[in-house]
């Protein structure tokens, strides 16, 4: 019995402390030792499926396995969703032992408000207002399901768009848990409105791109306008749609707004919208230029009575009475009041802080010891930065979260699939290279999602991508996929591989945990001689950081860095306070490091991936060249800097030192924070020159460099 609930427990990849709780209360109801349940908690389950499956028959009485069926389900339930492999493990129950269970992957009782809005008619027009906690993703995602199984609509004839990517990869992962069969709802597009790949995203195909827009390079506001230079173009485009849904909604705004609403006017009139907003959590109206134009209004003038108002009221995400009080308090404060000054903004940061369960003057790295998945969250990407170099340089495993850091494929993937050579890949093979990397590299390596980590699972994900007949996989297909657009589930969706998780508010928008960490410096909120800081939208930030918790929150001071500066191409940079010409840098940014440098080491740094994270490293200008070569501290080299580090740094010397200088030749400070995959297209010249294991396949593993290490010039 012991077995069978540590199965259930480490089914979705970790260990929760509320199904801990109710497998103890089972153990004692049945006189099963608690030293039993410990010693299989601890046990490494390479398959929990298989450990689950073998030992449900051994459970042989009738009453007992109805009893220990009930306590299973609330198991998997507890966190009023269930993982994929904890449903198998349910139907694996539910066949060995003859019982009935419901498994529906859903809050076991949708409130009345929830329910109008996922049932509503498929051709509804419906405006849904939702506050931090009210469940409004698990709304979305389950109005989705609804219409495509209770109401016959295809999944591909489905649409679901966000601002953000991190709301689009919260969606793509829980979609299906509301589903009675996750297979259809696959083929549902879900989509960012980004400004430089929005047209892959918006589910156009590379024809018709080229056909409609020209070519990828046009802008928000020219495709608005080429829409309506060829409006039966797009009119085909869209004539199967049958439902649209918009999240985030309050986030929508300019160019953004006008060409989502120039897309709606082309859809059929039977074709249901539902959007979900929040004017509280609203912190994007920097992006939004001088004028200032929300999606949301043009909806209301488009539609008029058309659209339905439909409001979520109750707060799900906590059941602490004092976050509580806040999730209410303020957001009602924050409507009701637009015009937000200085003594405004600093009582809603007092409201705040009197619901936190303890706080700090500064930034407190030893009060996040034990808290491997909190939320440590800050205002600005230079803060994040500082915190990380604190606690790099202290050896403190942590992830990092935030805008503009370079994106990895999850690193099991180079290590499964980096030996292979060839198209194709059978599941037998598949299996056997899954089961060597597992037994040879760290657990940590291989990651936890939402799909569980099991062989079974990551061969599914494959196939949706690259499946061929007989059960195999096209490796070629698999690799042009990942080196153009790949699909979030294949990303890793952080810097690093455990402990906390440091980022910016905005990073964090539409997460949640247990567990958060609030950095609110005096600075923020304070105006500084002609600052226009906007006090109206810092509320609504301070809100969304502060709506994040679900059991506690604790409010730190973090940094005040008043005066650092971005290059143009977003890097954050600050005047070191020794020294005329010596600048905080922040390294870690999308195409800081070059991925193919790694193939051309002669030495593999293979020793690295079992060492504890992070591990130091350094940077020297290597003489007569542009080229940064990047070694650990002991040594070991892993690659090269790419040439935007040096185009940024000479920015920043030209701009504050004028023409003339040189950098100086080393970089210290700057810290290994995990590895993640990289793959190459099929035909891809840079691999010629591979020394390393990955050259034939072209998977193969890369390191995650990042810090804020001090440059010169």
């Amino acid at each position: 019995m012991a077995m069978l609930l540590a199965a259930l427990i480490h089914a979705d990849g970790s260990v929760d402390g509320d199904e801990v709780a109710l497998a103890r209360q089972a153990c004692e109801e049945f006189g099963v030792p608690l030293e039993l349940l410990d010693a299989a908690l601890g046990t490494a389950m390479h398959d929990p499926m298989e450990s689950f499956t073998a030992t449900l028959l051994r459970v042989e009485h009738p009453t007992d396995r109805e009893r220990l069926a009930s306590i299973l389900f609330e198991m998997a339930s507890v966190d009023e969703k269930l993982d994929g492999r904890e449903v198998r493990m349910l139907r694996a129950m539910q066949q060995a032992w003859g019982v009935t269970v419901s498994f529906l992957n859903k809050p076991i009782e949708w409130d009345e408000d929830q329910r109008r809005v996922i049932e509503a008619d498929r051709s509804a027009r419906l405006l849904v207002s939702a506050g931090p906690g009210m469940g409004k993703t698990a709304v979305a995602c389950s109005r989705v399901a609804h219409i495509i199984e209770s109401e016959d609509v295809a999944d591909t004839n489905v649409w679901l768009v966000s601002f953000t990517r991190s709301a689009i990869a919260e969606l793509k992962g829980r979609i299906g848990d509301f589903a009675e069969d996750p297979s259809n709802v696959f083929a549902v597009k879900i989509s960012t409105i980004d400004s430089q790949a929005w047209k892959i995203r918006y589910g156009f195909s590379p024809e018709e791109v080229e056909k409609l827009f020209g070519g990828f390079e046009t802008g928000i506001d020219a495709a608005t306008e080429l829409i309506d230079e060829r409006i039966e173009d797009f009119r085909d485009i869209f004539g199967d749609l049958e439902h649209l849904i918009v999240d985030e909604a309050q986030d929508i705004t300019g160019g953004r707004a006008r060409f989502l609403l120039k897309l709606i006017e082309l859809l059929p009139e039977d074709c249901g919208i539902t959007v979900f907003h929040d004017p509280a959590q609203a912190i994007y109206d920097y992006a939004a230029g001088e004028k200032l134009f929300r999606f949301t209004d043009g909806l209301a003038a488009m539609l008029g009575n058309d659209l339905q108002q439909r409001p979520l009221k109750k707060i799900y995400r906590t059941n602490e009475a004092p976050l509580l009080k806040l999730y209410e308090d303020l957001r009602l404060d924050i409507l009701g009041n637009a015009d937000v000054g200085t003594d405004s903004f600093k009582s809603k940061a007092e409201l705040v802080k009197s619901a936190a369960v303890s706080q700090h003057r500064g930034f407190n790295h030893d009060a996040l010891e034990g808290y491997d998945d909190a939320l440590v969250l800050f205002r600005k990407r230079i803060e994040v930065a500082q915190a990380s170099a604190f606690m790099a340089g202290g050896g403190h495993s942590h992830r990092l979260r935030m805008s503009g850091m370079g994106r990895f494929a999850l690193p099991w993937l180079a290590l499964v699939l980096g030996s292979t050579e060839g198209r194709e890949l059978e599941r037998s093979e598949f299996d056997e290279r899954w089961r060597q990397a597992r037994d040879h590299f760290p657990a940590l390596l291989f990651g936890e999602d939402t799909e569980g980590n099991s062989a079974d699972a990551r061969w599914e994900r494959l196939s949706r991508y690259a499946a061929m007949r007989g059960n195999r996989i096209d490796l070629f297909k698999l690799r042009s996929r990942l080196a153009g657009a790949p699909p979030d589930e294949f990303m890793a969706p952080e810097f690093g591989h455990s402990g906390p998780i440091l980022g910016t508010i905005h990073a964090s928008k539409g997460r949640e945990a247990d567990h958060v960490f609030l950095q609110i410096n005096d600075s923020w909120g304070a105006r500084h001689g002609t600052d226009e800081t906007d006090l109206s939208e810092e509320a609504r930030v301070l809100f969304v950081g502060a709506t994040r918790a679900k059991r506690s929150l604790a409010v730190q001071g973090g940094f005040a860095m008043k005066f650092a500066s971005s290059t143009d191409s977003g890097r954050c940079y600050r005047k070191g306070r020794k020294g005329k010409n010596g600048y905080q840098f922040q390294i870690g940014l999308q195409g800081d490091f070059d991925p193919y440098s790694s193939l051309a080491l002669a030495k593999p740094f293979d020793e690295l991936l079992g060492q504890d994270l992070p591990v130091r490293c350094r940077a020297r200008l290597e003489p007569g060249s542009w080229l940064w070569r990047v070694e650990t501290d002991a040594g070991v080299p892993l690659g090269t800097l790419g040439n935007r580090v040096t185009h940024d740094l000479y920015e920043i010397s030209k701009k504050h030192h004028g023409s003339g200088r040189r950098l100086h030749d080393r970089i210290d400070n700057i810290f290994l924070m995990g590895f993640g995959s990289t793959a190459a297209p099929p035909g891809d010249d840079r691999l010629a020159g591979a020394k390393r294991i990955g050259g034939a396949s072209g998977f193969w593993l890369v390191p995650q460099i990042c810090g804020l290490p001090m440059v010169y010039v």
